[in-house]
């Protein structure tokens, strides 16, 4: 009897200093800040200015879009997430409000370092321009270290507007929060 409440000591011992540690669920929310500057090929490219100096640039900046997003991950490495923001194109003086489904696959290349795509697409609602409106659709390319992103996106915005299709190249920062 002696032996068998020693060994049921002993086992009952071992058991309380189990090495066992809780996962983290590779499963989780985040939120998705984003500012970008549309950009409109320059028109007066190679101009020269009466003080004898030439107009370089390639590109104008052509207003401003920010966005917000909030949703899902896993392993931060492919989420959907739910977006809306305003965006403006100055040289048509149009403001939109972008609704949109966001699909984002960013695989890692180093350490802390992902480089990915984003793919969305929705329903765009111009401002000021009675019942206007169309599909939404982005592709953005990503470059994250951390939490600050670096992109370039193509967006359309399906909304047609003195016979031009409207959609813009920007170039942006976003920040993501996990």
């Amino acid at each position: 009897m002696k032996y068998i409440i020693s060994i049921l000591t002993l086992l009952f011992t071992f058991a309380g200093f189990s090495q066992e540690t809780i996962q983290p669920s590779p499963f989780g929310d985040f939120t998705q800040f984003e500012i970008s500057v549309p950009l409109q090929g320059n028109k007066n490219r190679g101009e020269v200015y009466p003080d004898g100096s030439t107009n370089d640039s390639w590109f104008l900046p052509d207003g401003v879009n920010v966005n917000f997003g909030y949703g899902y991950h896993y392993k931060q490495w492919i989420g959907l997430s739910a977006n809306t923001g305003i965006g403006m194109k100055l040289s048509e003086k149009l403001i939109m409000t972008p609704v949109f489904a966001n699909l984002r696959i960013m695989p890692k290349i180093g350490e802390e370092t992902r480089l990915g795509i984003d793919l969305g697409f929705g329903q765009t609602f111009a401002l000021g321009r009675g019942d206007l409106s169309g599909t939404f659709k982005r592709v953005k390319l990503n470059l994250e270290a951390d939490e600050l992103q670096l992109f370039v996106e193509l967006v359309s915005y399906g909304i047609d507007l003195h016979n031009n299709s409207q959609g813009s190249i920007s170039l942006g920062i976003a920040l993501v929060t996990f």
